[in-house]
């Protein structure tokens, strides 16, 4: 099975894998989680904000949302996730949006079904 490529088209860039977007974005969003940031503008909040557009137009998630108000930032924060029966606490970005709601946002998810769009079978 051929590798998925990602193209993130904020910044016109391909990456050869899916795995090695998956890494890069979860790296910023780890870099955020420690630091205790918010991002708002630059490159990385661009691509953020394109993934999660882009998620969302792909999959009809939350697009009453989007609609309503705007993209303002993202941030870092711990969850609890389920997997294989068993809860594992992790990093995850939560998108800020301009009404002050934040929403939780998985990169590596969004990355997955974005690639999928990209390359079909």
């Amino acid at each position: 099975m051929a590798a998925k490529t990602v193209t993130i088209e904020s910044k016109d860039y391909v990456f050869n894998t899916l795995k090695e977007a998956q890494k890069y974005y979860d790296a910023i969003v780890k870099e955020l989680f420690e630091a205790n940031l918010t991002l708002t503008t630059g490159q990385d909040f661009e691509d953020l904000k394109w993934i999660y557009t882009t998620y969302c137009g792909y999959t009809n998630h939350n697009l009453d949302k989007l609609g309503d108000s705007d993209i303002v930032g993202f941030k870092g924060i711990s969850t609890v996730q389920q997997k294989g029966g068993q809860y594992i606490p992790t990093e995850c970005a939560a998108v800020i949006f301009s009404d002050g709601r934040e929403e939780e946002f998985f990169t590596d998810k969004a990355i997955k079904e974005i690639a999928i769009k990209q390359n079909p079978r």
